[in-house]
């Protein structure tokens, strides 16, 4: 289970045509699991107030760039979300 202690996250919805949305978040560490994405340290209510699904979450650590495609979080506690992997 790789773990990376990013700034942040983006999180990317793309849509037809050149439309987009994205929303960078700050949180405490990633954790890139078998299937899914743990994010800790993530404000939760800027989650729930997302009206958009993302398609990707990427992030920075160590000079390298991860970008993986995701679905809609689910919450599994006070600051941390799990986006599963497509």
């Amino acid at each position: 289970m790789p773990a990376y202690q990013p700034a942040s996250i983006l999180l990317e919805a793309h849509y037809f045509g050149d439309d987009t949305e994205m929303l960078r978040l700050p949180c405490a560490s990633v954790t890139v699991q078998s299937g899914a994405i743990l994010v800790d340290g993530v404000e939760i209510r800027q989650l729930h107030a997302l009206r958009w699904t993302p398609d990707y979450l990427s992030f920075s650590d160590g000079g390298d760039h991860h970008r993986y495609p995701v679905s809609r979080p689910a919450v599994i506690g006070p600051q941390a979300a799990r986006f599963a992997l497509l």
